[in-house]
């Protein structure tokens, strides 16, 4: 089954983006095009199609093409950098909101370049450039029913869970900067964890095996960038395809995971030991306060229900 899967035309479309982003990032000497993210976008399209993403193509490229404008941009604001991350998550997720976005990915594209400190744009124009690639992709492999799934107005996510995630990500990212732990920053695990506080089915179940993957991912991202120093292409290159294993051997396809599998090749403390430890953590804190937020709501909501019979 893993072999299917690496030979099969969306695997190698998507593997050969990333190997592109990896390359051009080493002959251009720009670190700044590489966004982990891309990959996940990649994988989660191309190869593991998450339905609620490829429902709307058009979001897959302009969504995380603002936030990172929006991001890069608000460098230039004289504030702090945890007022600066503040203020793009916001604005970010209430811009989400207004237009209806459900694609998890658009807030690390917000805030990575803020975390980074980019001034220039050369990340905002190449994420709108991979970004655009992988919205022609979604249109491709976009079924005709597709178009008319998309639920009513009500059906979004409601307004409460939007500001209590906002909340607790906030509080994380001040939790990092408070303690100066950078490890338990993890843009891709934020981009899950806002998706699945909003999944009505996500429940306790559902932890250990993403938990798993995420958690052995970063293990082997680390490994590979420490056993390669230095080079990027092949630690990239060698990261997915573990990343890709991974998740077929649990069953458990987490596109997120393949964000975090290139995370070691942009700051050096996501390259440390101590990366592993801090997804590890900020994962499974994060996933268990969802469950335990869903469990709870799902038991008001029969609540009500036997209450209204």
């Amino acid at each position: 089954m893993i072999w299917n899967t690496l030979k099969s035309r969306g695997f190698l479309s998507g593997y050969m983006l990333v190997i592109l982003m990896l390359v051009g990032s080493v002959s251009l000497q720009e670190k700044e095009i590489l966004f982990p993210e891309i990959a996940g976008m990649a994988m989660g399209v191309m190869v593991f199609p998450v339905p609620h993403w490829i429902k709307k193509p058009l979001h897959l490229w302009l969504s995380p093409t603002i936030a990172a404008f929006l991001g890069t941009s608000l460098n230039g604001l004289s504030l702090t950098p945890l007022s600066k991350l503040w203020l793009g998550f916001v604005i970010i997720v209430i811009l989400m909101h207004l237009f209806r976005v459900n694609f998890g990915p658009t807030i690390p594209a917000a805030l990575l370049p803020i975390f980074l400190g980019l001034h220039d744009y050369v990340f905002a124009i190449t994420t709108a450039v991979f970004t655009f690639v992988i919205m022609i992709a979604a249109f491709k492999v976009r079924k005709p029913e597709q178009l008319t799934t998309a639920g009513p107005p009500q059906h979004f996510r409601k307004i409460t869970d939007t500001v209590i995630i906002s909340i607790i990500l906030c509080a994380w990212i001040g939790l990092a900067f408070a303690t100066n732990v950078e490890v338990i920053v993890v843009p891709p695990v934020f981009a899950l964890i806002f998706e699945i506080f909003h999944t009505e089915k996500f429940n306790w179940k559902l932890v250990p095996s993403r938990l798993a993957v995420l958690t052995l991912t970063a293990l082997f991202a680390v490994s590979v960038y420490h056993l390669l120093p230095g080079s990027i292409v092949w630690v990239g290159v060698i990261n997915i395809l573990i990343t890709l294993i991974l998740c077929m051997l649990f069953k458990t396809p987490v596109p997120v995971a393949f964000g975090v599998s290139l995370m070691p090749l942009i700051v050096p403390a996501w390259g440390s030991w101590g990366f592993p430890v801090g997804v590890f953590v900020t994962t499974g804190v994060l996933m268990c306060v969802s469950a335990g937020y869903r469990q709870l709501r799902n038991k008001q909501a029969i609540q009500r229900l036997s209450e209204r019979s």
